[in-house]
């Protein structure tokens, strides 16, 4: 046996325990990186489906939406409304994700009863022919339920649409509460459908706007 082999045996016999140890503490530290690299762990109680949602929901804030997806299509699957429309938005916008109009509808759709956002983004979808698996009905209940609790984006746009089918009154009703604020064509339409109307009828409609505004 030469030397050198002589010597590399003696180092490995009295240090044998420091390697092993070594090569175990390396193996474990590879393993746990590992797992965090894979991403979030499959959720198995609310309390963990809670937290998988408030991570996708920072991470999808900062615009991490890559990271996002991991954490949100878990409370998504488990039938958690916010979830669902964020990653309707992923799809519908391409964030982080391939575009894909279908995918978004469906999120959309299955959180609608429960967030007025998807409920006013499946509606649009709809009237935009974006899908196809919203009849245009269905499309104008959504927007009206949108529009009546609140949501500016559905007042805007119900305005609009009433202006475009010629009913005014619908038109200035809608714009009015909405304030016409969200966009300049918003604000036109609202002078273009109070123009269409008599002092009379925007003296009347503004009562009941009043009133509308006052019951919220």
């Amino acid at each position: 046996m030469s030397n050198r082999l002589y010597y590399m045996k003696v180092f490995f016999l009295q240090y044998k325990t420091f390697i092993v140890l070594g090569i175990a503490v390396f193996v474990l530290g590879f393993l746990a990186a590992a797992a965090v690299f894979r991403g979030p762990r499959v959720p198995k109680t609310e309390r963990d489906f809670t937290d998988a949602l408030e991570t996708g929901r920072q991470l999808f804030n900062h615009k991490r939406y890559d990271e996002a997806f991991e954490y949100l299509v878990y409370p998504a699957e488990h039938g958690y409304p916010a979830a669902r429309f964020m990653l309707g938005e992923m799809y519908y916008n391409g964030l982080g994700v391939a575009k894909d109009l279908g995918r978004a509808f469906e999120y959309y759709k299955a959180s609608a009863d429960r967030m007025l956002e998807s409920k006013y983004m499946a509606a649009s979808m709809g009237f935009r022919g974006e899908t196809k698996q919203l009849p245009k009905g269905v499309a104008t209940t959504y927007l009206t339920e949108a529009a009546y609790h609140g949501y500016k984006r559905a007042q805007n746009d119900l305005g609009i649409y009433s202006l475009m089918s010629g009913d005014f009154e619908q038109a200035y009703f809608w714009l009015s509460v909405a304030g016409g604020g969200a966009s300049e064509r918003a604000k036109k339409a609202l002078e273009t459908a109070a123009s269409k109307l008599s002092g009379y009828q925007r003296g009347l409609l503004d009562v009941e706007i009043q009133g509308f505004v006052n019951g919220k």
